[in-house]
């Protein structure tokens, strides 16, 4: 099933938004609790040490059935009268509880709270309408009596709906500043999305958007360097399909030609001389195509290959010596053979030694060396004193279908790379004093 597309500004926006939401719901909680219970905690701590001391500096008036009309503080005596308490209010008390057209109402709910509670807790809230009444016992020594003292304090609800406002409006502001955000930070991928499309195309023009110096602008680096890679590659392929075109036509064309003519009776001294020239291309028309469908197939063949086995390369390069020995016995071989074992493809290194010895024999005018160094990189050193390289940079050989010294197109050094790398090696070509040298490595 296809998943829905969302894009990622989308996503980015709601993402911003969910964390936002959920800031406001914890702030919205915090107020409701914690910074409540801070301020009821004050007051009651305020409350308890004002009774303290009011009792210090009058506790005999406190004392008498009547209390001081004069104290300004509002504080009732409850005193045990059986099995029910009698309450006892100055005149300060009086005038602030009394004239609400309730009575005695909301003493006696603080009363009956505080004998709910009892004798072990000496402060506590009662809710009333608007208003929160806080209040502090003092118990005498046996608990018969005790003094209450109060306050109250307006319920917050008015600061609370003023908070949620001003959340609420914060909370619209960030929903559009999330949007804005998400947008800048969605737009330079969407530009790389329409960046890669036209890679995609084979524009490589396409010039790569301008980004800041983070973690889109290495992405956009990355890509441009693809298309830079990509463009080199399509570059190369180009000219493997026009060299290999060229080197498979030419050969050919000349069978086509010399077929025709036999067939017209014209333009050849014989038919025999005539059959050689066809024979002859033909092979060479084999040799090319038996190249080309090695370097098509061993890259694929070395990268899944599980054909992996010792090869004592000292062994190999014995072999295939003493069979171009034979080819140009005029030659002088210089070996200085050590015992090197690799861990390989036997096939694969076999067709890679072959093909470099048969471009020293090509080349080669009298002598030919080889000497092996076995160290914690065993090296390889093949060398002939022909003709130097005339390329600025020897390693252009390595490619398909460059150019050899004599002018030929080639593939059989591309092979020799492309072998010598995937058995975790390196080779390189260049000009020594009396000819040229190859440098074989592999890591051990």
């Amino acid at each position: 099933m296809k998943k829905e597309f969302k894009s990622i500004s989308w996503k980015i926006w709601s993402t911003m938004t969910r964390t936002i939401m959920i800031l406001f719901i914890m702030v919205l909680l915090a107020n409701i609790t914690i910074i409540k219970n801070i301020k009821d905690n004050f007051i009651l701590s305020q409350l308890e040490d004002s009774a303290e001391v009011i009792i210090n500096l009058d506790s005999n008036s406190l004392k008498k059935d009547e209390m001081n009309d004069t104290l300004n503080a509002a504080i009732f005596r409850m005193e045990k009268n059986g099995g029910d308490y009698s309450i006892i209010l100055n005149k300060f008390s009086k005038s602030l509880f009394m004239n609400k057209n309730c009575d005695n109402e909301l003493i006696d709910k603080i009363v009956s709270q505080i004998i709910k509670n009892g004798i072990l807790s000496n402060k506590g809230i009662v809710k009333e309408n608007s208003l929160s009444y806080y209040y502090y016992i003092d118990w005498s020594a046996d608990t018969s009596s005790a003094l209450v003292f109060l306050t109250s304090s307006q319920r917050e609800t008015k600061f609370q709906i003023e908070i949620f406002i001003i959340i609420l409006f914060f909370l619209i502001i960030s929903f559009f500043t999330s949007r804005i955000t998400a947008k800048k930070i969605a737009e330079p991928i969407e530009k790389l999305e329409l960046f890669a499309e036209e890679i995609a195309k084979r524009n490589w023009n396409a010039q790569v958007p301008k980004t800041d110096p983070d973690e889109i602008g290495l992405l956009a680096n990355a890509l441009e360097k693809m298309r830079d890679s990509l463009k080199i590659s399509e570059e190369r392929d180009r000219q493997f399909l026009q060299s290999t075109s060229h080197d498979l036509k030419t050969p050919v064309m000349i069978i086509k030609g010399y077929a025709q003519s036999l067939l017209d009776g014209v333009g050849v001294d014989s038919e025999i001389s005539a059959a050689e020239v066809i024979k002859n291309e033909a092979e060479r028309l084999e040799r090319r195509i038996t190249q080309l469908l090695k370097l098509n197939t061993l890259s694929h063949s070395l990268e899944y290959s599980e054909n992996r086995e010792f090869i004592r390369l000292d062994r190999l390069l014995k072999s295939l010596i003493s069979k171009f020995m034979v080819v140009r016995p005029e030659l002088n071989w210089n070996l200085t053979l050590k015992e090197l074992e690799i861990k390989g493809d036997p096939e694969a290194l076999l067709i890679a030694f072959e093909n470099i010895l048969e471009n020293q024999l090509r080349y080669a005018k009298n002598s030919i060396s080889i000497k092996m160094n076995v160290t914690d990189k065993s090296e390889i050193i093949i060398s002939n004193d022909g003709s130097f390289f005339e390329l600025e940079d020897p390693m252009f050989i390595f490619q398909p279908y460059k150019k050899d010294r004599s002018g030929k197109f080639g593939l059989g050094l591309a092979i020799v790379k492309q072998v010598i790398e995937s058995h975790k090696g390196s080779i390189v070509a260049y000009n020594v004093e009396n000819g040229v040298e190859f440098k074989i490595n592999f890591y051990l």
